[in-house]
């Protein structure tokens, strides 16, 4: 379930299914409310998919990578995939029971990017913040209500918030009936695109 609510006030509830393969790296989202239809996410393509017809599609950044699932499936949740990456650890602080570590772009990035900010509590991700390159907050995004499941530790919720011309939009997501290798939707996880 997706809540978002927007600078201006607007609130929207999206509610559905989520399907994620590591080595398909699709991200499929069937969703229930307030339409049934399916969007795919894969590259940089989002696709919306109703009656097994693409009625629309829109470039995305690639963020597949670091999708929640992704993260959590190949375990680099924790430090949310960034040791992977070209990013830096520039400062480790401890602060009332809280890791929390800077992490500065590659110089190519530094044009785009600011720091990155990593909160940890016991081994989990609590928080991150993203900063643009005058060092202003753009993104934070909270972890909360941690569960295991077969091994792996997922955040039943993820509290986001956007900074868009000085105005907050929020977004909270909520995990429930969390599956890992679940084999009775296979054909759910390699959805086709459907050729129009």
């Amino acid at each position: 379930m997706i809540k978002v609510k927007s600078p201006t006030g607007q609130q929207q509830l999206t509610v559905g299914k989520v399907f994620y393969d590591k080595n398909i790296k699709q991200i499929v989202y069937e969703i229930s409310f307030p339409e049934k239809e399916i969007w795919v996410q894969k590259d940089t393509i989002l696709y919306k998919i109703v009656n097994s017809k693409v009625i629309g599609k829109q470039s995305i950044p690639t963020m597949i990578e670091f999708s929640i699932f992704n993260l959590a499936l190949n375990e680099n949740l924790v430090d949310y995939g960034l040791k992977k990456t070209k990013f830096k650890i520039k400062k480790v602080e401890k602060l009332e029971g809280n890791i929390i570590s800077t992490w500065e772009p590659p110089t190519e990035l530094k044009k785009l990017f600011g720091d990155v900010l990593l909160s940890n509590v016991n081994q989990q991700l609590n928080g991150i913040v993203f900063k643009n390159n005058a060092g202003e907050i753009i993104s934070r995004q909270f972890f909360r209500n941690y569960i295991k499941v077969k091994g792996l530790s997922f955040p039943q919720e993820i509290i986001k918030e956007n900074y868009i011309n000085g105005q907050k939009a929020y977004e909270l997501t909520t995990f429930s009936n969390i599956l890992i290798n679940d084999l009775s939707g296979e054909n759910k996880y390699d959805y086709k695109i459907p050729a129009n």
